[in-house]
């Protein structure tokens, strides 16, 4: 079965964004929103979305990987760890 393409990983971490907090069910999340600095996402998610990274990644992330440049927009969390998946 192909990786999916980015695109479609993009979207999936928009869903699961919309989903983690009703505040941004009807936000536009560009793949260069900050989503730190816009609150989008907040420091209680930040576990969820790294479960949630994990599973979708289907490896563990290390606590040396998670710096906040690493997962401040779509685009920097994809290149950080999807892009080595594919």
């Amino acid at each position: 079965m192909p990786a999916p393409d980015r695109e479609s990983i993009l979207q999936s971490l928009r869903d699961w964004l919309r989903n983690a907090s009703p505040k941004n069910a009807t936000i536009e999340i560009d793949a260069d929103t900050d989503i730190i600095e816009s609150r989008i996402l907040e420091s209680l998610q930040l576990v969820e979305l790294v479960l949630f990274l994990e599973k979708k990644t289907q490896r563990a992330i290390l606590a040396e990987d998670l710096n906040p440049a690493k997962l401040r927009t779509l685009n920097n969390i994809y290149d950080n760890f999807f892009e080595s998946c594919r």
